[in-house]
């Protein structure tokens, strides 16, 4: 049975790809190509603007340069608009369904735009060396070496303890040193044992330099940590608005 979408795209409606969203600002519109090089446009409903473009069906294909172009697009108008970042491969059937998210989302997405207003995302990922933090806590804790006779099982485990301990420590070193230039903060499990942190920071535009500078400094203090930054983006992490879109079996390749 054809669903509510795929219907309006059968009676001739053209599926709008959807990547942000963001506050009406007078007759703007972005000069970008998007997918498939559809140019893109804002659909306007009250106080609110969504960033589409045309698109071919329901379903994006989630290739590589499909990716690119939906990041590119919204990293784009981020420079000069604060954006509530819409998932990667949200397609609507028609404009008017457009419109009709924009209505029914109104609420949710202004508290949204107004916890992301003049702030960006920052992402930061932490890793371990290991070997180099073993050496240097052996050389600091000298009764940390395996002791005469000591199975090598609790020697090992000994170390996992110590290793665990400073680790924790640094982390909340470098959480603390980084709190006051961030407006909110959202951590994920981190990926694979060398990974300690794994996390995304809300900041003031105005806060971007000192931040990188603060992470900078924190991270001379030692070599046994890897540090892998990223940004700035839109708030992905910090905005969680359903706007209820289906998806339907046409792939857009």
């Amino acid at each position: 049975m054809a669903t509510k979408q795929q219907a309006e795209v059968s009676r001739g409606s053209r599926a709008r790809y959807v990547y942000a969203i963001l506050r009406a600002a007078g007759g703007w519109e972005p000069e970008l190509a998007g997918l498939g090089t559809s140019p893109v446009r804002t659909v306007r409903e009250d106080d609110l603007v969504a960033l589409v473009s045309d698109a071919a069906g329901l379903r994006v294909a989630p290739t590589r340069s499909h990716l690119l172009t939906h990041q590119r697009v919204a990293d784009a108008v981020l420079r000069e608009h604060t954006v509530v970042p819409v998932a990667f491969g949200t397609v609507l059937p028609s404009e008017e369904r457009v419109r009709e998210v924009l209505r029914t989302a109104h609420a949710p997405l202004v508290r949204a735009l107004d916890v992301l207003e003049g702030r960006v995302e920052l992402g930061l990922k932490v890793y371990c060396h290991r070997d180099a933090l073993t050496r240097r806590l052996e050389e600091e804790a000298p009764e940390l070496a395996r002791r005469p006779s000591e199975p090598e099982e609790d020697h090992e485990q000994r170390m996992e303890l110590a290793l665990l301990e400073r680790t924790t420590r640094d982390m909340g070193v470098l959480r603390d040193g980084l709190g006051p230039l961030v407006a909110a903060a959202h951590e994920s499990a981190p990926l694979g044992e060398r990974m300690l942190l794994n996390a995304a920071f809300l900041v003031d535009r105005a806060a971007v330099a000192a931040f990188e500078a603060r992470l900078r400094t924190l991270a001379a203090r030692t070599e046994v940590y890897a540090y892998r930054f990223s940004g700035p983006w839109p708030g992905y992490s910090f905005v969680d608005v359903r706007l209820g879109v289906e998806t339907g079996p046409a792939a857009v390749s």
